[in-house]
């Protein structure tokens, strides 16, 4: 009885498991040195069945040269790092499924670069990968409710999750304007909770969706300044710059519409954010600098951001003329309404620690959205075009894409700069794949930004690559 017993719950699991193992390589074009990125090794899912319950999970080795090689200022040999990207319980019901524990989210219809893609915050060492990819895993429960042409989604995390973003002395292009201390920044009060749902409706050539999310932003915002000094003595004063993450709800729409081989997609996003600190809080600081020296504020600055800003992602799919795969994608992003308080300009109190002029000083220019698409970082509006190519049953691959940044706002050229790409993989068996890939930016010296150009900083990431991969 007992081996019966024991048989028939075997029976009703079932373990599975795939990954993969990839070796890449990856030097700039401009002098053939390696840019020391991190990426991902080895990585190994486990999928566990039983009855209605699923528990997935994707455990990662993240490998990244070693910045000192002498093994003199630190003796471990380890160049790698582990990562559970997903450990999560799935529950399967009459009425849909349940998921609980470190999942990734994926919201939005287009492929890439959708501004209501924003429950998981993205790795941005991934910045150029696609899909899942590029996003991390968070702590965090997802309902998804099912009723015929209808289908209903909720989220929620108590934990406020942000950005994965390259450090100041890393080889990445994208780097962020400042690197703050911990205790510059103003802490989150009370519960940092992240809640969101969605609702689609399945129409006879697509479908239709909402969505909206509410949460603490992905990235910090400068939220304002204090100036300290020790008593009443003003002579050696000390500026405090503060930071924070600002409130932010998003109210996002969707479609799928398919007609005949060609296919539209399509989302767009508008986000209203606040920055939640007053002058209260401002007040109950202490100087992140030598707090019993400097003991005594003389000024507080907060700024008070609310901002009302749009992202919209538009996409085309079609089968062009001998088995071509053709996708465009068109990105825009604007700052519809701009509040704040502003920040010391007078002359008696200076900003030795802000190394920007007065007129960049202005928050609306330094504004950055802690939400919505990734490309956002880069421009206010682009062009992204791919054309696909398969030969020997697929055993080859060759793809082009292009991002255009046509933001051409007081510039006198149509296309400020552009990011041109060429890969190819082929197939050596069914489990290996070898890839090559060619990537040039180009910027312009031109650019009213100067060398504060997105793309201008990005120029010298121009690079080529190639990867071993190994799938079982």
């Amino acid at each position: 009885m007992l081996i019966l017993l024991l048989s028939i719950a075997h029976s009703q699991s079932k373990n599975a498991f795939n990954g993969f193992l990839d070796f890449n390589y990856i030097s700039r074009i401009s002098d053939g040195s390696i840019i020391n990125l991190p990426y991902r090794l080895f990585s190994l899912r486990i999928d566990h069945e039983n009855e209605d319950i699923l528990i997935k999970s994707n455990l990662v080795i993240e490998h990244k040269i070693r910045e000192e090689t002498h093994f003199l200022s630190n003796e471990s040999p380890s160049d790698f790092n582990l990562d559970l990207r997903e450990l999560y319980l799935q529950l399967f019901t009459s009425w849909g499924e349940l998921k609980i524990g470190k999942i990734i989210h994926t919201w939005g219809n287009v492929d890439e670069n959708s501004p209501v893609d924003i429950v998981s915050p993205y790795d941005y060492y991934f910045t150029f990968d696609s899909g899942i990819d590029k996003k991390m895993g968070i702590f965090s429960s997802a309902i998804d409710i099912y009723a015929i042409n209808y289908k209903l989604g909720f989220t929620f995390s108590p934990i406020h999750n942000t950005h994965r973003t390259p450090l100041e002395k890393d080889d990445f292009p994208i780097k962020l304007p400042t690197y703050p201390y911990e205790n510059e920044f103003m802490k989150i009060s009370g519960s940092p909770i992240e809640y969101g749902f969605y609702g689609l409706k399945t129409l006879s050539k697509g479908d239709i969706s909402i969505h909206y999310f509410n949460g603490y932003d992905r990235l910090f915002n400068l939220s304002g300044v204090n100036v300290y000094a020790n008593g009443p003595d003003k002579s050696f004063s000390i500026i405090d710059i503060i930071y924070s993450y600002r409130k932010t709800k998003m109210l996002g729409v969707g479609t799928n519409l398919f007609v005949g081989n060609a296919t539209f997609r399509g989302d767009a996003a508008f986000f209203n954010t606040s920055d939640v600190n007053g002058e209260d809080k401002f007040l109950e600081r202490k100087s992140s600098y030598l707090p019993t020296i400097y003991d005594s504020l003389h000024y507080s600055y907060p700024l008070k951001e609310e901002v009302n800003y749009f992202q919209a992602t538009l996409q085309f799919d079609i089968e062009l003329p001998f088995d071509i795969q053709f996708t465009g994608q068109f990105f825009t992003y604007d700052t519809l309404d701009y509040k704040s308080d502003s920040l010391p300009l007078d002359e008696d109190i200076s900003i030795p620690n802000l190394e920007i002029t007065a007129d960049e000083l202005n928050p609306k220019n330094i504004f950055t959205p802690g939400y919505g698409s990734s490309i956002g970082i880069l421009t206010k509006k682009a062009a992204i075009i791919s054309l696909q190519k398969s030969f020997l049953n697929d055993q080859l691959n060759f793809k082009l894409s292009s991002l255009l940044d046509i933001d051409n706002k007081n510039y006198h050229n149509s296309i400020p700069g552009i990011i041109l790409s060429l890969e190819t993989s082929y197939r050596l068996n069914d489990n290996l794949i070898i890839d090559i890939g060619y990537t040039k930016i180009t910027g312009d010296s031109n650019h009213p930004l100067g060398e504060d150009y997105r793309l201008n900083i990005m120029e010298d990431f121009s690079h080529f690559r190639t990867n071993l991969k190994y799938n079982f």
